[in-house]
């Protein structure tokens, strides 16, 4: 008995090794894409251009591509790592394109005094999820309903309102949803290790496993650069 337990820990060791592996490579990437595109002074403004005068139509047209690709690789993970990669990478390459204008926005500075900060809360709340007795599946209803609320206020403030006021609430409200669906999402990694642990393609479940977490941690990141951050 011992001998199995010990064995399913260290299965578990080594796939949420590699699911906090995926996660930095993922956020990694999706900072240098960012930044690659900034750099290209036409796919900039075109951007730009499109988040300033259609903001609800850009904002649905990218998140609906990026959930496309989730999918992808949601349903190619037990089928091949291969495929489950592209699509994690074509995932992170469109999202970038939210992360476009924090390049223009904000002082080199405040983005890496910020991506600092984000990684000390990440790593907190991730081990607090992770190494907690509480079961928290029961924060899965209440965090969605949080998220939803979230983006419903935003959007409405980006059509009607657009008060700065609202805009910084909104901020300080997606700080704390996804400083909770970090720790969430944490503990969440032993449950999917349980169901795939027989899967043969654990390294492609965990590159999905991390999806959730590179969301966590660049949502955060916006909002404490938004909240925080020294314009340019």
């Amino acid at each position: 008995m011992q001998t199995i337990d010990q064995t399913k820990a260290t299965g578990v060791a080594r796939f949420t090794s590699l699911v906090y592996l995926y996660t930095g490579l993922g956020v990694a990437f999706w900072m240098l894409a960012a930044n690659a595109m900034a750099r290209s002074a036409a796919f900039s403004n075109m951007v730009m251009s499109g988040m300033s005068k259609h903001p609800f139509i850009f904002s649905i047209a990218i998140l609906a591509v990026s959930m496309g690709f989730i999918t992808m690789a949601s349903r190619a993970a037990t089928k091949s790592y291969l495929l489950t990669f592209i699509s994690y990478v074509f995932f992170l390459a469109a999202l970038a394109i939210f992360g476009l204008p924090i390049f223009y926005l904000y002082s080199a500075k405040s983005i890496i005094q910020t991506l600092t900060v984000t990684s000390v809360i990440f790593i907190v709340a991730s081990v607090t999820g992770f190494v907690t007795k509480k079961d928290l599946t029961s924060w899965g209803r209440t965090l969605m309903i949080g998220l939803v609320s979230v983006i419903a206020v935003s959007l409405i403030n980006i059509l009607l309102f657009k008060s700065s006021m609202v805009a910084l609430l909104v901020n300080i409200a997606v700080v704390i949803v996804f400083l909770f669906y970090i720790a969430f999402d944490a503990q969440n990694i032993k449950r999917i290790y349980a169901q795939a642990q027989a899967s043969e393609n654990l390294g492609a479940i965990a590159l999905v496993a991390s999806i959730s977490l590179v969301l966590d941690f660049i949502n955060i990141f916006i909002s404490l650069l938004s909240i925080f951050g020294d314009s340019n």
